[in-house]
């Protein structure tokens, strides 16, 4: 049997891609809040991450990143980037569940208990069948 190769490495689409974001050493740059979950990754460089204090609190929470690395940013929370040295990153959307699945989980469940039940049904009957015909 003769095996052929398909694809010999790896693809990514352009179009597809995140924006590539890029700071200067000691640039700032807001990143304003989101409605969903998104990724900070960094792909090359330092960078100084500050997470903007909710009204009222006087306390801001400062990360520290390097390439490679990545950080999950909240959905309605501000930032802002600072490149400790030049700094290249992406911001990602968190994978989400799909609009309009969000009521099936119940019904499918419904409907494996009503096939469980049927296929128990179905070999109490050939048991039956068996123990008559013998």
């Amino acid at each position: 049997m003769k095996t052929r190769m398909l694809m010999l490495e790896t693809q990514r689409s352009r179009g597809a891609a995140a924006p590539v974001w890029t700071l200067a050493r000691r640039q700032a740059r807001r990143l304003g809040a989101a409605r969903q979950t998104r990724w900070l990754r960094l792909l090359e460089g330092e960078l100084w991450l500050t997470r903007s204090a909710p009204a009222g609190d006087a306390a801001s929470e400062d990360l520290w990143l390097r390439a490679g690395e990545r950080v999950a940013l909240p959905p309605g929370v501000e930032f802002v980037a600072e490149g400790w040295r030049d700094s290249r990153f992406e911001l990602l959307l968190a994978p989400q569940a799909a609009p309009g699945t969000a009521g099936v989980a119940a019904p499918l469940a419904g409907l494996a208990a009503l096939l469980r039940r049927l296929g128990l049904r179905a070999s109490r009957r050939a048991a039956g069948r068996g123990l008559a015909a013998g």
